[in-house]
């Protein structure tokens, strides 16, 4: 277990007379690096380090994103120096070290903390492993959102789509004025999420979990015709030189006026409110089409590796706290993500966030929440399901569809064959 040192280790007799108490320090790893999504994460520490009694956690930035953190703390547990806790996503991603032997089963602390009370169940499924949780959510996004510059809507006469129809006419509207129908950018995962509207459309929530645990190939007819509907509604708009740029670089053409639409998570709300681009009067939001009334869910959870004993009760002390309707809350607000604890209070939130948690709310009555499909599907399925649509999102010609389609549906028939799928 990783700890970066003994802070002031004091003579017995001298800390027995100040009335003071010697405290560990430990790793959290992550990878928010910058902006709105480091500084939710130095607050959900501080809220930890706070209220704790015998350790202080330190935060430690993996450059990148779930995929480099990974290689990292593939090399660490072999070195036997994994962090105290790390930022984990859902499912495989968790199954993946669970099978390994390498995660502390987080048992004590699900119960300590109502875990079946106040998360969601669409969440909890995939924070369990057999039943077993060995993750905490602590950051929930939703991502079938579309964000829209309003002074171009108004320009324009426009009206947020609510089908794909109007979406398509929305988007001619924009390119005939001379702007950017709708902003993406390069990325493993930016094209994949695009992707999950027109894959909902076709498929309905059923068909998406038929593809994620290998019941639906990805030869079929419906996953064909999903592709189709992406190429033709969504690539066809994309700006110019999109796979050059960052999120944030799509972000500020959005504030510039030289984009009109970009789909991102809703991690975009609180950097353009960063910006000075105010949420409700600058930009405002609408869900995809194909996806109103549901939501599509990326999350982040705590994870514990197996280790020392005082690490490990550090650690889970620390879960306790960040589960807290307080440790949710002094997260998602800066970062500008839901809570995933239901029992945090929804004024937390501004004009944004309150509009994301009431779609998550409607969608959870209605069991309509989908976890993100990279993490439903077997690790090498899920990668290779980004590469390939970022790829077919380049160049979306029939060659690169068929060429897509045999590409995944071999690594389907490797998985079956390992019985590598999961009904989640």
């Amino acid at each position: 277990m990783k700890k970066t040192g003994l802070v002031s280790v004091i003579a017995a007799a001298a800390l027995a007379s100040a009335g003071a108490h010697a405290q560990e320090t430990y790793e959290i790893w992550h990878y928010y690096a910058a902006g709105s999504e480091l500084a939710g994460m130095e607050a959900l520490i501080a809220n930890g380090n706070e209220a704790a009694q015998n350790a202080q956690f330190t935060g430690v930035i993996i450059p990148g994103n779930v995929v480099e953190l990974r290689r990292q703390l593939q090399t660490a547990f072999l070195g036997g120096q994994p962090p105290a806790a790390y930022q984990s996503s859902m499912a495989f991603e968790l199954k993946a070290f669970v099978d390994g032997g390498r995660l502390h089963p987080l048992t004590d602390v699900w119960e300590e903390i109502g875990g079946d009370e106040i998360f969601p169940e669409g969440v909890q499924r995939v924070v369990k492993v057999e039943g077993v949780p060995y993750g905490v959510p602590f950051d929930l996004s939703l991502i079938n959102n579309v964000f829209y510059n309003t002074a171009i809507f108004e320009e324009l006469g426009l009206e947020p789509p609510a089908d794909w129809d109007s979406f398509m006419q929305t988007c001619t509207a924009l390119s005939e004025a001379g702007y950017q129908p709708l902003g993406n950018a390069g990325g493993t995962f930016w094209s994949l999420y695009n992707f999950y509207a027109p894959l909902v459309s076709v498929l309905g929530e059923d068909g998406y979990y038929q593809l994620a645990s290998g019941e639906l190939g990805f030869d079929s007819p419906e996953f064909s015709e999903a592709l189709d509907l992406y190429r033709d509604m969504m690539v066809s708009c994309y700006a110019d030189n999109w796979s050059g740029k960052t999120w944030t670089q799509t972000a500020d053409d959005v504030v510039n006026g030289d984009t009109g639409m970009f789909m991102m998570g809703i991690w975009v709300a609180a950097y353009f409110e960063q910006a000075g681009f105010t949420a409700g009067e600058e930009f405002d939001v609408f869900q995809a089409p194909g996806t109103i009334g549901k939501s599509i869910f990326q999350m982040d959870v705590l994870a514990v590796p197996a280790g020392s004993e005082a690490g490990i009760a550090a650690a889970e002390d620390f879960i306790v706290t960040a589960a807290s309707p307080e440790g949710q809350a002094a997260f998602a607000v800066p970062k500008g993500s839901l809570a995933p604890n239901i029992n945090v209070d929804p004024s937390v939130y501004g004009y944004a966030g309150a509009k994301f948690a009431e779609q998550f709310a409607q969608a959870s009555a209605a069991n309509a929440v989908l976890p993100n499909l990279f993490f439903l599907l077997p690790t090498a399925v899920g990668t290779e399901l980004g590469v390939q649509i970022e790829r077919f999102a380049i160049d979306p010609s029939d060659t690169v569809k068929a060429e897509l389609m045999a590409t995944l549906e071999s690594l389907r028939q490797q998985a079956l064959a390992e019985d590598a799928f999961i009904a989640w």
